[in-house]
């Protein structure tokens, strides 16, 4: 046995180097590109909003097209506690890197997919966002005044989702958002929100008249 492991020593230290080798180097690989995927602040991001904006999942927010300082501020209030986060990821987020992402995702271009909503809940949203919300959300909520956030063919799900927090208090009302609030019930709120989910993210195209 000694004989044949002494005649074998030279070919079986090859061996062993190279398994070490092999573990040294693949596994310095492996660990480097967790590192990079690690060290990567889009990575999560993209995870639920994918590169391009659109959530993944109905009851993630579409970014797409969102402005610049809106996103930033949206970031800055996860950070500071200011606004609660749905996630653990929200607060972890390097502040170094909020104006990079906020950045990225306002000059996405992708087209928001259509979602089906409810005709009668439709027509009574038009009415309370024109009486409640056309101040401040512009253009059917393609434009936005006072800090307002861009509406238009946000996530169904997510829409009904976040008037409701308002109502319910786990978010706070930004300026003047109480007073178009007031008395409106959870069905209203619930109508605004099917309304802003059926309009486009931009405006229609119309097309040019032919002179006679």
């Amino acid at each position: 046995m000694n004989d044949w492991f002494r005649m074998r020593k030279p070919a079986v230290q090859r061996r062993w180097h190279g398994i070490v080798t092999a573990i040294l180097v693949f596994g310095s690989v492996g660990a480097h590109a967790q590192n990079a995927q690690g060290n990567d602040p889009m990575a999560n991001c993209i995870e639920c909003h994918g590169s391009n904006g659109i959530g993944t999942e109905p009851d993630i927010p579409h970014l797409n097209g969102m402005p610049e300082h809106l996103l930033s501020a949206m970031l800055e209030g996860f950070r500071r506690g200011k606004r609660p986060p749905k996630v653990r990821i929200h607060r972890e987020i390097p502040q170094a890197s909020e104006a990079m992402i906020a950045r990225h995702y306002s000059q996405q271009k992708a087209e928001r997919p259509k979602q089906p909503v409810d005709p009668a809940l439709l027509a009574r949203g038009q009415s309370l966002y024109e009486q409640r919300c056309a101040d401040c959300h512009l253009d059917n909520g393609r434009d936005s005044d006072k800090e307002a956030p861009l509406t238009a063919a946000q996530s169904l799900p997510y829409l009904i989702a976040q008037t409701l927090a308002f109502k319910t208090g786990e978010r706070k009302f930004p300026y003047l958002m109480d007073g178009a609030y007031k008395d409106l019930s959870d069905a209203d709120l619930t109508a605004i929100a099917h309304f802003f989910a059926a309009q486009d993210q931009e405006a229609p195209k119309r097309g040019r008249r032919r002179r006679r």
